[in-house]
């Protein structure tokens, strides 16, 4: 067979056709194992029996995850929807069984981000992805006010980047691009059992106790930027989001 001007046929052809592929596999192998050992696990058996969890996003990829590893050390996982009473219901729940502990899955990708407090929702943007970089950011400023506004509470609130997870979110993605993509993903991209691992962390361990308005990625401590530590921003960004989804001032406030 002659492809391209080259003869398949040809040993010589073959063979580095043969060294070329185990050489790529080698490689992929060599990266997912590297991703393995450097992922950061959370070990500890710690049981969570007579504690409450609420995790949204709970039906797929690292929630679900999430769900099923907190679940297995006894707890009672509540998988919440979008509602408002239900959300009143479980904030009040937090604060009636303090010392609790609230998990907000950010990601490192804000950094590719800023937030323009005159236009928070960039949909004009050439790049659709920049969205999601500015909700990440967006998510970690939410932490760290919120964090500010229950200090006193023995409510705890952090968040977390998980790692670029293999997960339903990229099935979308059209062909042909959707082919490299799948070998990117394979090849360097974590499993959502590996994904899940920070958020078990941060809502079981005892070593973050008490510990408040701080960001985690693979079951440690990591800085934020200069940008994302901006407390003025942070607050001011809540303040324009009580407007956006119309919160009346008869409206449960924390």
């Amino acid at each position: 067979m002659i492809l391209f001007g080259v003869d398949f046929n040809c040993q010589v052809v073959q063979a580095v056709v043969a060294v070329l592929v185990v050489g790529f596999l080698t490689v992929i192998s060599l990266l997912k194992f590297y991703a393995y050992v450097t992922c950061g696990y959370f070990h500890d058996r710690v049981k969570m029996n007579g504690k409450t969890v609420i995790i949204t996003g709970a039906n797929g990829g690292i929630g679900k995850e999430t769900a099923r590893e907190i679940a297995k050390r006894g707890a009672r996982v509540i998988m919440a929807c979008r509602n408002t009473d239900s959300g009143n219901k479980a904030r009040d729940l937090l604060k009636r069984s303090a010392p609790s502990r609230i998990v907000v899955v950010a990601s490192e990708l804000y950094r590719l981000a800023s937030v323009n407090l005159n236009n928070i929702s960039p949909t004009n943007s050439w790049c659709t992805a920049y969205l999601y970089y500015v909700s990440k950011y967006a998510n970690i400023y939410f932490t760290l006010e919120l964090a500010r506004r229950l200090e006193g509470t023995r409510v705890t609130a952090n968040c977390l980047h998980p790692g670029m997870i293999d997960s339903g979110i990229w099935r979308n993605v059209p062909f042909p691009l959707n082919w490299p993509l799948k070998l990117i993903i394979k090849g360097f991209f974590k499993t959502p059992v590996q994904g899940c691992q920070t958020s078990v962390f941060l809502a079981c361990s005892e070593e973050v106790e008490g510990v408040t308005g701080k960001y985690y990625m693979d079951c440690a401590e990591k800085g934020l930027s200069s940008g994302a530590k901006d407390e003025s921003k942070a607050k001011k960004l809540w303040e324009l989001s009580e407007k956006y989804v119309h919160l009346r001032t008869t409206d449960p406030k924390i």
